[in-house]
């Protein structure tokens, strides 16, 4: 690794910063300007960059790490808030419900219910799943870890007080 000193200051580059975290150039690129990342840009003669301080790069890897890693106060507001909201549902939900309470597709809770992320049944040739359940994968760590989240997803977890 090229660590650049600037003014007592440790820098690297955004490919650097790629390498170190173990993200795409792309990535890095969208934090960068998102600002979820601080960086300067440089010039050095003809060669721009993005000089990004060494504890931006630690501060994002040990963010990446802890992602998805729920203590259990938060697991619990997670049930509870879940409880309150499906309240009104039986206790046996198909597929179609699964959708309105979590705001994805169908295909992803089919991948969900079949690879036992979520425990299930089909009858009749539908998705049958018992609501506590549904309502312990809500709570998991999987469904935490989840990058690219749903609207109601990122909505209920605002809610909730996680995001």
């Amino acid at each position: 690794m090229n660590v650049v000193e600037s003014t007592n200051n440790l820098y690297v580059t955004k490919q650097e910063f790629c390498k170190l975290c173990g993200i795409s150039k792309s990535t890095a690129y969208k934090l960068i300007k998102s600002k979820k990342v601080n960086s300067e840009k440089k010039l050095d003669g003809l060669l721009r960059y993005y000089a990004i301080p060494v504890e931006e790069a630690e501060k994002y890897i040990r963010e990446r790490a802890n992602r998805g890693i729920l203590t259990k106060e938060q697991m619990s507001s997670i049930k509870t808030y879940y409880r309150n909201k499906m309240r009104d549902y039986p206790k046996v939900i198909d597929a179609k419900d699964i959708r309105t309470v979590t705001g994805y597709g169908k295909e992803i809770i089919r991948k969900w219910i079949n690879s036992e992320k979520i425990l299930g049944v089909v009858v009749r040739k539908r998705f049958r799943v018992a609501k506590e359940d549904l309502i312990d994968f809500l709570a998991s760590p999987y469904y935490a870890k989840i990058i690219r989240k749903s609207k109601i997803h990122i909505e209920d977890f605002q809610a909730i007080g996680i995001i």
